[in-house]
């Protein structure tokens, strides 16, 4: 068995346990030879992105957003979209929904590079103050020292979030509730957060897919 399917079998195990459906014939994701896992710098300048821009939606103030990117030098790291966002003049309610949640693909970030042991089952919103509390008070010599786990452990839980989503989506589809409480917005965020930890399709952040 390849590495691949021994994965998708692993996840599907998983998922049966917790009393989630899967799709036998959802395809494998990527082996880790075909990889290249983001840096752990730019997982980093990526995370603080994704806070920065939540943490203006949440509290409806831009200005604050603004002088930390600034302070930080992450002008050149914001994706098009956060670019667009920090620039407006007012936070659109549209806007304020959409980028509130971007705290929510933080966390991957933030498990990748060790912040948490484990990346917990995505049935509930994260402590959005603990987040925001950590990115404004990081303080790092040198970024471009941290490092971020082995591609296996990333491909596991990229693997896994992918079936997740497949399974929230169905039940959309069905008209049902998302079995094991699963939380849509959570699964949703960590599915591109971990595509683009994984390189996937090499898409920039805006860009990057969340198939099923």
């Amino acid at each position: 068995m390849s590495e691949s399917e021994t994965r998708k079998q692993k996840s599907i195990a998983f998922l049966t346990a917790k009393g989630v459906p899967v799709l036998d014939t959802l395809p494998e994701i990527e082996e880790a030879a075909d990889v290249k896992i983001r840096s752990g710098a730019d997982i980093v300048r990526r995370a603080m992105c994704l806070t920065t821009v939540a943490n203006a939606a949440i509290k409806n103030d831009i200005s604050v957003a603004r002088a930390y990117v600034k302070k930080h030098d992450l002008a050149e790291h914001l994706s098009p979209e956060e670019q667009a966002f920090l620039e407006a003049d007012e936070i659109s309610e549209k806007a304020a929904i959409q980028f509130s949640w971007r705290i929510e693909a933080a966390i991957p970030l933030m498990w990748a590079i060790g912040m948490y042991p484990e990346l917990w089952f995505p049935d509930d919103e994260v402590d959005v103050s603990y987040v925001i509390d950590y990115w404004i008070g990081f303080n790092h010599p040198d970024i471009t020292r941290i490092s971020h786990r082995n591609v296996h452990e990333i491909l596991d839980e990229a693997d896994l979030i992918y079936r997740l989503h497949w399974a929230v989506c169905q039940a959309k589809i069905d008209g049902t509730k998302p079995p094991a409480n699963l939380h849509p917005g959570v699964v949703r965020e960590r599915h591109q957060a971990l595509n683009w930890l994984i390189n996937y399709e090499d898409d920039d952040w805006d860009d990057v897919g969340t198939d099923t």
